[in-house]
């Protein structure tokens, strides 16, 4: 637990005394009236996976760019980078944990996951999980790939590259205005966003988002995995970089087996280390030509005859990768079960965002942009436009005020950031932007720094000339 004059217990035993998340939070009550003050006593264990390493003071509400780590994950991070360090040639070649091969630690985050081994791929990110998948299909100048204006450019590059080389038609769909959001439910906004029409029907494949960067909808991947059927669309392709850590991947709505393709990082809400990823891939036997395995060593192992050669082994065998940062990550993940399971850091993390939501709501409804009707579509990002703390009505929508907002919080030891949404109808993510405001709210967070937090944007807010 992070110990700062913000926090008053450990997060396992804040998490067992609050009786984990009340569904009432989307009817607008706060969750601090639905939190016990009992306070436990720490276990070694406890004390030993303590987010110590945020300075005391410091209120850190940006998971959706970085994560930190708990102590633990620091130690295995430190321990198995000395290890490396004391006979490099042992532990590329031979060492279970940090062997090139990965078996071991892919076998873990399957177990993790829940899936099998050979249908994961250890990556440094969620942009090369992305690239290995849509680089690695093949796609021809006949194939249309289904896409949004809000995809991040992890999922965009890739199909600019197709596009550019050899003709890919990329439809790309516009998100509607959060006004018009705010009063669908999932299947609504899901039905606006692809519609069932010839434009679409039998797409090649399907890129999306799990949790949107830019607003914070999530879209369910098995609601996803629905609708790519409904459109006879081969391939569904999902970016989990805002949802991976943060979203119950138990959840029969949420199972990555809903997915062909399911590209995602450690060091955000799963708060691994830097450096590490994870791609998963349905369908382990898939092979060229239908797929190729891009950033490998083994291409080899499709051109001798081996036909059966598991193709998430194939993409793990690419020279030297953060191996430490592997055994960290999985290290974090034990972090996860040790508190209770992907449900209870859900809980919590929604807990939070919640209460940002009710602030912005309770004060300035037009500025909230982020959905808070349908409870399906919330995640821990919170996107909200500035305003004037005496005319709450009035969004305001340039990058000079976002921006002055996050750099003032900043000065005040409050880390939020600034973010650019593309507006209403645009089918391109660089132009015609609105900025605003994002908060992620992190499992190691607390409601004494969200309330710490909200009174300062109060303050900050009454200054915006």
């Amino acid at each position: 637990m992070k110990k700062n004059k913000f926090t008053n217990s450990t997060r396992r035993n804040f998490l067992k005394t609050a009786g984990l998340v009340s569904t009432a939070m989307f009817s607008g009550l706060s969750a601090k009236n639905n939190i016990s003050n009992k306070i436990k006593t720490l276990s070694p264990l406890g004390e030993l996976c303590d987010f110590t390493a945020l300075p005391n003071g410091f209120v850190y509400l940006n998971s959706g760019t970085e994560g930190t780590m708990p102590q633990c994950v620091v130690s295995t991070l430190q321990k198995n980078l000395a290890k490396w360090t004391s006979d490099p040639t042992y532990a590329y070649e031979l060492d279970r944990d940090l062997g090139k091969r990965q078996e071991f630690n892919r076998g873990k985050v399957s177990e993790f996951m829940g899936v099998e081994k050979n249908n994961i791929c250890l990556t440094d990110n969620t942009t090369m999980g992305l690239s290995m998948a849509i680089m690695g299909l093949n796609f021809t100048h006949t194939d249309k790939v289904v896409t949004t204006n809000q995809e991040h450019s992890s999922v965009i590059s890739p199909l600019q590259i197709w596009q550019a080389r050899h003709g890919l038609q990329v439809k790309t769909q516009p998100f509607p205005s959060p006004e018009k959001i705010k009063n669908m439910n999932q299947t609504e906004l899901l039905d606006t966003l692809f519609p069932n029409n010839s434009a679409l029907r039998g797409a090649k494949a399907m890129c999306v988002s799990h949790v949107y960067p830019t607003t914070g909808v999530r879209l369910s991947l098995k609601s996803l995995r629905e609708k790519a059927d409904e459109l006879n669309i081969a391939y569904l392709i999902v970016d989990g970089a805002q949802a991976f850590g943060a979203i119950d991947i138990n959840n029969i709505n949420e199972r990555v087996e809903n997915c062909d393709f399911y590209a995602c990082p450690g060091h955000k809400w799963l708060n691994g280390p830097p450096s590490t990823g994870v791609l998963y891939i349905r369908n382990s036997n898939i092979q060229p030509p239908e797929f190729y395995p891009t950033i490998s060593q083994r291409m080899i192992r499709y051109t001798d005859g081996n036909s059966n050669y598991p193709i998430a082994k194939a993409l793990q065998i690419r020279g030297c990768s953060n191996t430490p940062g592997f055994t960290a990550m999985v290290r974090a993940m034990k972090f996860v079960k040790d508190e209770g399971g992907t449900a209870v850091i859900e809980k919590h993390i929604l807990n939070l965002s919640i209460e940002i939501k009710n602030l912005i709501l309770n004060h300035a409804p037009n500025c909230i942009i982020s959905p808070y009707s349908d409870k399906d579509l919330g995640s821990g990002l919170t996107t909200f436009y500035p305003f004037r703390w005496n005319q709450p009505q009035v969004p305001i929508k340039d990058k000079k005020t976002a921006e002055w907002v996050a750099k003032t919080l900043m000065e005040r030891n409050i880390q939020i950031r600034s973010i650019g949404i593309p507006e209403t109808g645009s089918v391109n993510n660089t132009f015609n932007k609105s900025y605003a405001l994002r908060v992620s709210t992190g499992y190691f967070n607390s409601n004494k720094e969200i309330e710490f937090f909200t009174s300062s944007l109060e303050d900050v807010l009454k200054k915006i000339n």
